[in-house]
């Protein structure tokens, strides 16, 4: 996911173009800690610069309502048997690598993504069948997910 030092990047980069208050934006991220300043920066960079993790997930929704994906609703739902979370991961960073063709930084996005992760839970998973780390996975997805849904709107 994002981190502090993503923002303020991304906030920079803003500033550089002569996006207005991108600068105020740095210093409140730099002194503070609060979820509503986090999310508030994230809103503004996305309206100005938007995420390509953003429009990600934006298309598997899409892909979702045309009916043509059920991923967008196996990460929001709670999910039921343990084939259909590894099914989900795995179909979940399938789709993050064909969408990485359509991006300018694949590191940045696969981090943001946090491909690496989900391949590494279930590289854990095939290793000791454990499943704990794969529904964490999940639900971070899924908080990813809806985070970026609140900031562009939809929800």
């Amino acid at each position: 996911m994002l981190q502090i030092n993503d923002l303020v990047l991304l906030l920079t980069e803003l500033e550089e173009q002569g996006v207005e208050k991108s600068s105020q934006y740095i210093k409140t991220l730099l002194t503070s800690n609060s979820q509503k300043t986090l999310f508030d920066t994230l809103k503004f960079i996305n309206d100005n610069r938007p995420f390509d993790i953003a429009q990600f997930y934006e298309r598997v929704r899409k892909n979702h309502n045309e009916k043509k994906s059920p991923l967008y609703k196996n990460i929001v739902k709670d999910v039921v048997s343990v084939e259909e979370v590894i099914t989900t991961l795995h179909a979940y960073l399938l789709q993050v690598n064909l969408y990485s063709k359509h991006v300018e930084d694949k590191p940045m996005f696969f981090k943001h993504a946090r491909a690496e992760e989900v391949s590494r839970v279930l590289n854990n998973y095939y290793k000791n069948f454990e499943i704990k780390e794969a529904l964490k996975i999940l639900s971070l997805l899924k908080a990813d997910l809806l985070t970026f849904e609140h900031i562009s709107g939809r929800r």
